[in-house]
């Protein structure tokens, strides 16, 4: 895959908010079923005002096509210092290209 979208993942697992946005193209789209679609700026914010947490995937199915990269995957994140009913898990898609990552979406439950 890409520099961008390695970047991206890696940032995700690592907990680097910086290393994430640094992959975003600049019309990046995230987008969560309860907090809902909000832009790179957006983003920004949500995540610096979110809980710390462990991410971790696996599942991962990638596929490349007419420079789009799109990477699905099986994803659990574990907010630090709650109990286990905050956890969340899901699937989520991620495309990207030479731009960087255009969009992020997630579907979940939580337990």
């Amino acid at each position: 895959m890409s520099e961008q979208f390695d970047r991206y993942m890696e940032g995700w697992l690592k907990g680097d908010a910086e290393m994430v946005l640094s992959a975003c193209a600049e019309d990046f789209v995230y987008d969560d079923p309860e907090d809902g679609r909000m832009t790179k700026a957006q983003f920004a914010e949500y995540w610096a005002t979110g809980p710390e947490g462990e991410n971790s995937w696996s599942d991962a199915v990638m596929q490349e096509a007419d420079g789009v990269e799109t990477g699905w995957c099986w994803f659990h994140w574990m907010p630090e210092g709650k109990s286990a009913e905050a956890e969340q898990q899901g699937a989520a898609m991620v495309k990207a290209d030479a731009d960087g990552v255009h969009l992020h979406r997630i579907a979940y439950y939580k337990r």
